[in-house]
């Protein structure tokens, strides 16, 4: 008979480079320690979230572990909207922001004890077109390097970095209405980032003021950049010319491209062309085990 306190372990076998058979034992072996039924979902990209929520309906564990990059996580948040659980976030990607934003980091042992652990807070999310987003999704310059880089054959770092000086070759601005509350904001732009934490995968702090508890979301804005101001933010840069960037934090915003469709990603998953898009905070979204 199975014990009745249950983890789910979701896992996405092609994220990153990650050695998955070793997060696999290790989350088994720690499960069989602290007297817990492990059930694994290994990710498809075929309606992985119906089959999460089915799962999770079927066998209501009391924690999810997540073993992939942002996108992965963010798909399991999306899976358990409403239920009363704890994400644990192994970092499994191949840039793994969200983990960072969490100071999750460290040795495997390290990571997965975390995951177990009990200091959790309540972070919120933001839903972008009726998808959700925990980190951090754009149109324009970055969400074309997603495209360029899942359509590429060389993962990790190095794939990244590969890819951006050839998206860096390929990019054009694009005309943009930005309607909050508070204000309209036309303006030419490279990138429009919907932030709701701080760092993209890659260490580049893109929207300081970040706080994913806060019910609040940024919208940073970036306008006019040339080639080296462009790779300085995309390779770890924080200090920003004022002139060129523009940050709002709002609860609500209607993003629409006048003159073009754009390249749009969610939390690094590339999502195709738009010219409109609304997106709304949504307030204590998931519990999250964080050192």
């Amino acid at each position: 008979m199975f014990p009745e306190r249950k983890v789910l372990l979701v896992l996405n076998p092609i994220s990153g480079d990650v050695n998955k058979d070793a997060i696999f034992e290790k989350v088994k072996e720690t499960t069989e320690d602290k007297g817990y039924d492990l059930r694994i979902y290994f990710t498809t990209g075929e309606d992985d979230l119906g089959a999460i929520r089915e799962l999770v309906g079927n066998i209501n564990p009391e924690r999810i572990l997540v073993a992939g990059g942002d996108g992965t996580i963010s798909l399991v948040a999306e899976a358990v909207q409403n239920i009363d659980i704890i994400m644990g976030i192994i970092p499994a990607g191949s840039a793994n922001g969200l983990a960072a934003d969490f100071g999750v980091s460290g040795s495997l042992d390290q990571v997965t004890e975390v995951a177990f652990g009990e200091n959790v807070i309540g972070i919120d999310a933001v839903s972008i077109n009726g998808e959700i987003s925990l980190h951090l999704s754009d149109i324009g310059l970055n969400a074309l390097l997603v495209k360029n880089y899942e359509s590429s054959d060389t993962r990790g770092k190095l794939g990244y970095a590969r890819e951006m000086f050839k998206t860096l070759t390929e990019h054009e601005n694009f005309l943009v209405r930005i309607t909050t509350d508070q204000q309209i904001v036309e303006t030419e732009a490279l990138i429009v980032i919907i932030a709701n934490a701080q760092k993209y995968g890659t260490g580049v702090t893109i929207n300081p003021a970040g706080n994913m508890s806060d019910g609040f979301f940024e919208l940073v804005i970036a306008k006019k950049l040339d080639f080296i101001e462009t790779a300085r933010i995309l390779t770890g840069s924080t200090d920003f010319n004022p002139e060129i960037m523009q940050v709002l934090s709002v609860e609500k915003a209607k993003i629409e491209c006048l003159d073009k469709e754009v390249y749009f990603q969610i939390d690094g998953e590339y999502k195709g062309m738009v010219r409109h898009i609304e997106a709304h905070i949504l307030k204590d979204y998931i519990r999250v085990a964080v050192p």
